[in-house]
């Protein structure tokens, strides 16, 4: 689009001091210059210009000699009654107008403000919240802002906001960066799960059900564990202190592959307490794990916090998600506690 406009072509109707430049800025005015000259013929004169821009008469009229010397052309007729445009001076209105609402929208569009959201949001999220809670979350979304598109970026390691891994992110995670802008959705539970039969799962809200304290089940020897060596989070930390390596048939690097795991029958693991909604077989095998009690966040970069399309996937999806986790978590079948057996689940 036009950002300079070249004015070789303008015929020379005054002599003028000849003006040192360098060659690439010669004959090129800055939209600013373009505006000025637009407003003082608006407004008919530099008294009545200055009042616009807020400027002082003195610092318009030095603009306006600067421009007219970097031309080496006048641009106004300078008359007691008025400043009337001479022909150079016509050509650059004319471009100012034209240049005007491009100019403007492309403010909206930078400064995040057009009024129809439309474009590519990136965020980064937990499969296990990918694979769970958002696909209805999406479909309203998308029904709502159909020129928005959302690319999902799953991961157990944090990226990095505004740079070029996510616009968002929903993280699980005890605290957030305190520059982030964003809102604690929920506290996330998190449980030791096994598998039901199938009698069990199909009708699992109506069966008792008996759990164990954590520390009962390392004797179990059926567990799913996560990455050998991963430490960062406190999921793994806590089962590398309460689950004895010898007791861990085969590890994997989320919450999702341990669920599938689960489902074909490899043994129990650990996992958020909403997946209970959505996966009838989970049997819960303990109440929730007091410190593993975590928030989950919705943030994003301050910089993009008023972009349209980053604005409104917020404010869609942080009260959608935390009804969403609290209608989950919501759903427990009717348990007792008791002494927990030697082997509770297969």
């Amino acid at each position: 689009m036009l950002q300079y406009l070249r004015l070789h072509h303008l015929k020379l109707t005054a002599p003028f001091a000849k003006v040192k430049t360098n060659e690439s800025a010669l004959g090129l005015l800055g939209w600013s210059d373009f505006q000025l000259v637009l407003a003082i013929c608006d407004a008919g004169s530099v008294a009545h210009a200055r009042r616009v821009l807020g400027w002082t008469h003195s610092t318009l009229l030095r603009r306006l000699d600067a421009i007219e010397n970097r031309l080496c052309t006048r641009l106004f007729e300078r008359a007691r009654a008025g400043y009337t445009l001479t022909l150079a001076g016509a050509e650059i209105v004319q471009a100012a107008r034209q240049f005007a609402p491009l100019a403007k929208a492309a403010e909206r569009v930078a400064s995040g403000q057009d009024l129809q959201p439309s474009g590519d949001v990136r965020v980064s999220v937990a499969s296990v919240v990918l694979d769970h809670l958002l696909p209805p979350l999406l479909r309203a979304f998308n029904a709502e802002w159909p020129a928005v598109r959302i690319e999902f970026v799953a991961s157990r390691e944090r990226t990095r906001l505004r740079g070029c891994d996510a616009d968002v992110a929903i993280r699980i995670a005890d605290q957030v960066p305190d520059w982030l802008v964003g809102r604690r959705l929920a506290n996330l539970q998190f449980k030791v799960y096994g598998l039901r039969d199938g009698q069990q799962a199909e009708q699992p809200t109506r069966q008792s059900v008996t759990l164990c304290a954590a520390a009962d089940l390392r004797a179990e020897r059926r567990w799913i564990g996560l990455q050998r060596d991963a430490r960062d989070l406190k999921f793994d930390r806590w089962l590398a202190t309460h689950v004895d390596d010898d007791r861990v048939v085969l590890r994997v690097d989320d919450f999702s592959h341990a669920l599938v795991m689960l489902r074909a029958g490899l043994g129990i693991a650990l996992l958020p307490a909403f997946l209970e909604a959505s996966v009838p077989e989970l049997l819960p095998l303990t109440p929730p794990v007091a410190e593993l009690q975590t928030p989950i966040w919705l943030v994003t970069h301050p910089e993009l916090k008023n972009t349209a399309r980053v604005r409104v996937m917020m404010q869609a999806f942080g009260p959608a998600l935390t009804a969403r986790i609290d209608a989950a978590q919501q759903q427990q079948p009717q348990i007792r506690l008791s002494q927990c057996p030697a082997r509770t689940a297969r």
